[in-house]
């Protein structure tokens, strides 16, 4: 059964299908960022497990369907960033669970509805015919009785009264009015105190005191898509350049997978401490209930999809491979073994491995699926990983654990040797579900082996040390736990490959 369709800034376009209103148990529903079309289906109320619903950052365009609101297990919804019209409707009032309704930037109209667990107008701006957004949970003074009371006296005692009472009130309206103003100068200065604490980048290593959140923000052009420099999973990464010469990947993080994380700062801080030498160093983070992004020291060598799969002018040879292979078992060895919890990538493909300036391997992207506090030890059907890459026994039954990151370096491994993709076309020929792994079986099993690698790289060999590596991305990639390698063995076999 599903539970969590994610297919955010995949460019996809056309309808949204009425038949999704048929995934019951369906409680992520990740659809923002692509070029989506028309309505909302009323058929998304159907249902009852949705937990969160991001269709932001398209083109939708109607009202909103009040059908939504019999989804009553949503705690967030996005639909900021497209074309909608229409009145929000009152019913979202109903919802005990909901925490977060964005509607940022549409062409709504009428009353924002009084939500039970929200107070952020900055949800609802961006729609000009919208009515202000009110202090949803101030409640207004209520006057106090005052008695009055009635005497016959004298003409003059009732002047001096008066006087007295006019004297007393000036005086206590003129302590008031030192109250108020000493309530609001205090108050501005802790309001600004706490703005600033709210926006404070949290640091691990030494960095200029440039890096905070406005610098951050503006120095991505405010995460314009001219800075971005790679997507996936977790969210978008861009550059940026916050002095001269001191240039930053900003990874910023898709909110509606981690809204919510009760021990996302602990969990980061846990990170932060982690250093390796074939692991991107995380600078610092910052946590907010609108935005959350991690900052990684940049690396200029580009990835090595982008190296594996254009190596048109590049002296791709043995030692480099070799090199670049060990690297990234080094990392993780060390996530495997030296860290306290280990550490489980489940994400392991070329595209989370970057490379500097003289070829050297990082690994990317480590520790962030434990934000999605999936266990380590019981099923989920939250798969964090990418097809082509998974393990067999992390598809079929989700269960996590070390062997699943050999499984996805031997995939890695294949890659690197052939200059093909885990699901590359020319596999068509095969038939369907046919992929990188299956073709090398099928190559060794043929005793055609040569022909897994790349002519250049073949020619060039030692072909000696070419199948040895070919054999040990064959162990990394079986079917048998037991018989799978452990990460440090596979360490071991590729550092007795001569270099």
């Amino acid at each position: 059964m599903l539970q969590s369709l994610d297919l955010r800034g995949n460019r996809l376009s056309g309808l949204l299908p009425d038949q999704l209103g048929n995934l019951k148990d369906l409680k992520w529903m990740l659809l923002g960022g692509n070029n989506l079309t028309g309505e909302i289906p009323t058929q998304l109320g159907q249902l009852t497990s949705l937990m969160v619903l991001d269709l932001s950052q398209n083109a939708l365009t109607g009202s909103i369907p009040a059908s939504l609101t019999n989804a009553t297990a949503l705690e967030i919804v996005l639909l900021d960033h497209n074309r909608l019209f229409g009145e929000i409707p009152s019913s979202f009032s109903t919802l005990s669970t909901l925490t977060k309704l964005d509607v940022s930037f549409n062409n709504l109209s009428g009353h924002i509805p009084h939500l039970q667990r929200q107070s952020d107008c900055d949800y609802f701006r961006g729609n000009i015919y919208l009515h202000s957004c009110p202090d949803l949970y101030s409640t207004p003074p209520t006057g106090l009785p005052v008695p009055l009371e009635v005497h016959k006296v004298h003409r003059q005692t009732k002047l001096k009264s008066s006087v007295i009472a006019v004297v007393t009130s000036a005086s206590v309206v003129l302590c008031a009015l030192v109250v108020l103003v000493l309530v609001i100068v205090l108050g501005r200065r802790k309001s600004r105190r706490l703005a600033s604490l709210s926006k404070m980048v949290v640091t691990f290593v030494d960095a200029p005191s440039e890096l905070n959140y406005d610098n951050v923000v503006r120095a991505t052009g405010n995460f314009s898509i001219r800075n971005l420099i790679g997507t996936g999973g977790f969210g978008a990464t861009y550059k940026a350049e916050l002095v001269p010469g001191f240039l930053v990947a900003v990874k910023r993080l898709s909110i509606g997978r981690f809204q919510g994380i009760q021990q996302f700062d602990a969990e980061i801080r846990t990170l932060g401490r982690i250093q390796h030498k074939n692991l991107v160093t995380l600078i610092g983070y910052y946590g907010g209930e609108a935005e959350m992004f991690l900052i990684y020291n940049y690396l200029s060598g580009g990835n090595l999809e982008t190296f594996i799969h254009d190596r048109s002018g590049q002296n791709v040879r043995w030692p480099v491979i070799h090199k670049i292979a060990i690297d990234i078992a080094q990392a993780l060895a060390y996530l495997h073994y030296s860290c306290v919890p280990r550490i489980v990538h489940r994400d392991i493909k070329p595209s989370n491995i970057l490379l500097d300036d003289d070829l050297n391997a990082y690994l990317s992207d480590f520790g962030l699926a434990r934000l999605l506090e999936v266990s380590e030890t019981h099923a989920t059907t939250d798969v964090a990983g990418t097809f082509g890459y998974v393990a067999p026994e992390y598809a079929t039954t989700c269960r996590v654990s070390d062997k699943a990151d050999v499984y996805s370096f031997g995939v890695v491994l294949l890659e690197l040797m052939s200059g093909k993709k885990s699901l590359d076309p020319s596999f068509s020929e095969y038939g369907n579900g046919f992929n990188i792994v299956a073709w090398a079986k099928l190559l060794i099993r043929e005793g055609r082996s040569s022909e897994l690698f790349s002519t250049e790289l073949w020619e060039a060999g030692p072909k000696e040390n070419l199948l040895g590596m070919l054999r040990l991305a064959s162990s990394c990639t079986v079917e048998s736990l037991s018989v799978r390698p452990s990460m440090k063995q596979v360490l071991e076999k590729l550092k007795q490959l001569k270099s």
